[in-house]
């Protein structure tokens, strides 16, 4: 199956499991579980790192335009920096990003996360030598026994692979009254396979703690490269729980949802016909209005 095709259809699986588990009613004001999600620290402070045998770059947290010659230069998301480690390594090497959190008893919880994967399974080797590169997000108990694996991928020989940034979204429900540990991992099959990069970001597991009628809006603009507004460009907005709405941009591209509940994450996409869009799907927590959540097509 396509990666991309994949990718998507791991979304709208994520929000139809959403619909059908929720048992949370009314609203409620989130409560972050994860530390440092951003890396803005400028450390691993909340995480656990581990570095593969011969690793070509070490995970660190890096800033905006970061770039080791091998991957675009970095781009963090959420903040100003993100976490970033090289793939290539010694065969079987694997480098792995951890945390543990308690998910409330009789709660809903929901993790989102950004990521970039980068790999040059080309420019140094070719052919079967080259062997293959892996990247998986997935949920482990804390003797590190797999539970589930939220998205995976796999870079085989004489490829060159860019995802750009990837916005993830999975309900916890199941392991309620858990601890769980969430984990970013690459393997490599063969020596030094790559380069590449991984950049993690926002990463985020929100539980309902306090209730609240509240509601914000979300608003923001489609346009060209060069600022010209997108029309009838279709908006969708989906919460946490897999209700969604839709909206049509205007003639200047405008869009807007009102009575949006506060306290709570959305994944916003756009889709235009004649519109390609660097980044068409959003996931944003909203905790009061939001009103620059503009898209920008490739052309």
């Amino acid at each position: 199956m396509d990666r991309k095709l994949r990718r998507s259809n791991f979304v709208s699986f994520a929000l139809m499991l959403a619909i059908l588990t929720n048992t949370l009613s009314g609203k409620a004001i989130a409560a972050e579980l994860i530390t440092n999600g951003s890396f803005e620290t400028g450390n691993f402070t909340g995480w656990t790192a581990v570095n593969a045998p011969g690793s070509w770059h070490n995970w660190t947290v890096v800033s905006n335009g970061f770039t080791t010659g091998f991957n675009s230069p970095a781009s963090p998301p959420v903040g100003t920096r993100d976490a970033f480690q090289g793939i290539a390594a010694n065969a079987g090497g694997v480098y792995t990003l951890s945390q543990d959190v308690t998910i409330p008893a009789a709660s809903t919880a929901s993790l989102t996360w950004r990521h970039r994967y980068q790999l040059d399974h080309n420019t140094f080797c070719n052919g079967a030598a080259c062997g293959t590169a892996t990247y998986a997000v997935q949920i482990l108990n804390t003797s590190n026994v797999l539970l589930q694996t939220l998205y995976t991928t796999t870079t085989p020989p004489d490829t060159v692979v860019d995802t750009g940034w990837f916005s993830g979204i999975a309900l916890l429900n199941q392991y309620a009254g858990q601890t769980i540990r969430i984990r970013f991992r690459t393997s490599v099959t063969a020596t030094f396979a790559g380069p590449g990069s991984l950049e993690i970001d926002g990463v985020s597991v929100q539980s309902p703690a306090i209730p609240t009628s509240s509601s914000a809006l979300i608003r923001g603009r489609a346009s060209t490269a060069t600022g010209v507004g997108i029309p009838h460009s279709v908006i969708t907005l989906t919460d946490q729980f897999g209700v969604t709405r839709r909206a049509l941009t205007n003639g200047f591209g405008i869009y807007e949802f009102d009575n949006v509940a506060a306290g709570e994450t959305y994944v916003v996409s756009i889709t235009n016909k004649q519109h390609t869009f660097a980044d068409p799907t959003r996931v944003v927590s909203v905790d009061d209005d939001v009103v620059d959540l503009d898209f920008v097509s490739l052309f």
